[in-house]
């Protein structure tokens, strides 16, 4: 996808919910250049064999995929808005999914389809900056972790963001510490962030755990 040709709130818009022709091709993007910070941001989680794990906003899934290699006796769930992304997480997760391993929804983290305390970890990447007001989203993932369970959300710093994407209404620029704030005001506890520095962007993750 050649940016210098793309409208940069239709692109801004087609992140947070991919749709159509456009959604899929935004998906392939997603794909080719998320490898590193999704990496990243599962390192910082130090999963546990036995986990039970949920993704919010999964996209083509390759987090999930990473997710459900690393747990021998866990399991892997994964929510997302977009049923597009639920296609293309779903071929890429075919296996694990038939293994019974890996689970995928369509929702919203307004309303989790989970009971209480059914998670050890739950985590998102470069979904945060999608919500204006997150406290409904945040009392979502405090419920249904378990007690101790972590939380933890990666975000490309907006100062790597591409030109357009502040000005696009679509995406909210917050600084890690106010991003703690948020997840402190959420009742979760023991927050911290940490940075993630690279040669050509830069992005954070914030953990709490309940």
């Amino acid at each position: 996808m050649d940016l210098a040709n793309v409208d940069m709130t239709a692109l801004a818009k087609q992140l947070c919910h991919p749709e159509g022709e456009m959604g899929m091709e935004v998906g392939k993007v997603m794909e080719k250049h998320t490898e590193q910070l999704n990496m990243f941001a599962l390192d910082q989680l130090q999963l546990q064999p036995t986990d039970h794990v949920l993704e919010i906003g999964f996209g083509p899934g390759v987090a999930i995929a990473e997710v459900a290699r690393q747990l021998r006796d866990g399991y892997a769930d994964g929510i997302d808005q977009s049923k597009e992304m639920l296609a293309m997480a779903s071929e890429r997760n075919r296996r694990a999914i038939i293994e019974d391993r890996v689970t995928l929804k369509l929702g919203t983290a307004r309303s989790l389809p989970y009971a209480d305390g059914s998670f050890d970890k739950v985590f998102a990447v470069n979904v945060f900056h999608f919500w204006p007001e997150p406290a409904a989203e945040l009392a979502e993932c405090l419920r249904v972790l378990k007690s101790g369970g972590i939380v933890l959300f990666y975000l490309t710093h907006p100062s790597s963001w591409p030109a357009g994407f502040r000005e696009s209404g679509v995406f909210i620029a917050r600084e890690p510490e106010e991003v703690e704030a948020l997840l402190q005001a959420a009742d979760f506890r023991k927050t911290e962030h940490r940075w993630d520095q690279q040669k050509d962007y830069k992005g954070f993750v914030v953990v709490g755990v309940k």
